[in-house]
């Protein structure tokens, strides 16, 4: 009976510990050898280039993108449906490789099907030991349905949006010219760019108002975009995703004509601004040089925002674009040499500023120039602006390696920097002395370039369009009913008189006897 009790007890211990509550900690999925050695195929075929052979982002491709491809050893990804700082689910990962991350060099792949998409996870889930901690793993978070937009929620989310400080990176209309912008890191102690959230479809975790909702909900791992789950319930999330997604439109609407409308009067460059207020715009997209040497791999204005008016003698031309800061210190020319793209060479420690140019064919013809600064044949007419002064500069282009200076007729320019916008004003004569003619009725070819200073854009590292028009639309002719209604009112009485006359004529001998008709 002694040694029973004993025994008893220590049974009733145990089965207590048995019975112990399920804390929640999942078992990690790694998958079987064959799926992580069919994952390892897809990723040497797919992946390796960027990320590199161990995952470590440092692939050959990696160099030429900007944000740097993810460091999968780290165990740090952007987005995810789990908390801050956690990793992600599986299917966060999948999402991620289907749909690839906006505006960076991260593709989407929609081919894949299920089974690759599993197989190659559980390849990357290899590159750090954490998916196989048990107390790593978590589930995720729920994503509630996104209630119904009203601009009282934005305008709610807009007086949250200052009150948490979400203009230091972002800036008040989210042009991403908050006074911390330049300054930002990421874990890895590389810049970055806080999201212009003036445009939804580049959104790294997605556009949709559920997407912004997790953003501020998980966080961005890795980078200075934090969690506000501790911060704001859920009410005052939602009012700041409305306020958020009130910046954008859903998609950009991009232009391949620009319109000039006539004005009357002259142009006036002091009080030219107040010309386009409505003026439609038209909006062309912006990518990097990379096809010459000075390649501009990581280009940070991605479109332009364009307007033009002309008068009798003149032509005016407003480019907008966001910028994260005004440069205006060094300089800036579309002939400064630049040296061949290393991704391993130290970044110029010379100051240069923001810079913007127009191109035109120097002549007209069914042949266009070349679009990077025109050809040994075949030159163009730049208008450049650099932004540290406030000259205009004109150039005759033969080639991005053959810009030599043009001293006559050179443009006006009136330029101004707010709240993230840059806006540029090029005033020029319709009939300028060694460019195209203006003429109303016209399609000119137009092409643009923009330099950003803070990412040491110059000569031909730049962001540039391919061609486009500019269309001067002509005086509508003045059209009224009256004068239409004069004139038919004059050919009728016309005819009447002609008829009446002719039966007046033709009764009066009806009524003559045969012997009264001599």
């Amino acid at each position: 009976m002694r040694l029973l009790l004993p025994l008893l007890i220590l049974g009733a211990l145990g089965s207590l510990q048995a019975q112990e509550p399920d804390l929640g900690t999942e078992a990690p999925d790694l998958g079987t050898e064959a799926q992580r050695d069919a994952g390892k195929v897809i990723y040497e075929q797919k992946c390796a280039q960027c990320h590199g052979a161990e995952g470590e982002g440092d692939g050959d491709g990696g160099a030429y993108f900007r944000p740097a491809p993810r460091d999968l050893t780290s165990g740090t990804f952007k987005v995810r449906t789990t908390e801050s700082g956690e990793l992600p689910t599986d299917e966060d990962l999948k999402r991620v490789i289907r749909l690839g991350m906006p505006a960076t060099g991260m593709p989407a792949w929609p081919d894949f099907g299920d089974r690759e998409l599993t197989e190659l996870v559980y390849y990357i889930k290899t590159f750090s030991e954490d998916f196989a901690d048990p107390d790593m793993i978590v589930p995720p978070m729920e994503i509630p349905q996104a209630p119904a937009f009203t601009e009282a929620s934005a305008q709610k989310g807009r007086k949250l949006f200052e009150e948490n400080k979400c203009i230091d990176c972002h800036g008040l209309y989210g042009r991403m010219d908050g006074p911390s912008a330049p300054t930002l890191k990421d874990d890895w102690d590389r810049h970055i760019r806080p999201a212009d959230l003036t445009k939804r479809w580049t959104y790294r975790g997605g556009p949709s108002r559920e997407d912004i909702y997790r953003t501020f909900t998980t966080g961005l791992n890795g980078t200075p975009m934090p969690s506000y789950a501790d911060l704001l319930e859920e009410e005052d999330r939602w009012n700041l995703v409305d306020y958020v997604f009130s910046l954008s439109a859903d998609e950009p609407d991009y232009a391949t004509v620009v319109i000039a409308r006539l004005m009357t009067g002259e142009i006036d460059i002091e009080q030219a601004s107040s010309l386009f207020d409505s003026i439609p715009g038209a909006l062309f997209p912006m990518a990097g040089q990379v096809i010459e040497p000075g390649r501009e791999f990581f280009r940070s204005i991605d479109a332009v925002d364009v307007k033009a008016v002309y008068s009798a003698n003149h032509i005016a031309i407003r480019l907008a674009w966001n910028d994260m800061s005004a440069d205006r210190s060094g300089h800036n020319s579309p002939a400064i040499p630049v040296p061949v793209f290393d991704p391993d060479a130290e970044a110029s420690t010379e100051d240069f500023s923001d810079a913007v140019a127009l191109q035109f064919p120097a002549k007209t013809g069914s042949v266009l120039p070349y679009f990077l600064f025109g050809d040994r044949r075949n030159a163009v007419d730049i208008w450049f602006a650099d932004l540290a002064g406030d000259e205009a500069e004109r150039f005759t282009g033969r080639g991005s390696d053959n810009i030599t200076p043009e001293p006559l007729g050179t443009p006006l320019v009136d330029a101004s920097y707010e709240d993230g916008e840059w806006s540029v004003i090029f005033v020029q004569e319709r009939q300028a002395e060694g460019g195209s003619p203006f003429e109303a009725g016209s399609f000119v070819p137009v092409a643009f370039s923009l330099w950003d200073g803070f990412n040491k854009e110059r000569g031909n590292k730049r962001g540039l369009s391919s061609w486009y028009y500019l269309y001067l639309e002509p005086a509508e002719e003045e059209w009224s009913i009256l004068p239409t209604l004069q004139w038919g009112l004059a050919t009728l009485l016309v005819q009447f008189a002609i008829v009446y006359g002719v039966r007046r004529k033709y009764a009066n001998h009806a009524g003559q006897g045969p012997h009264d008709r001599q």
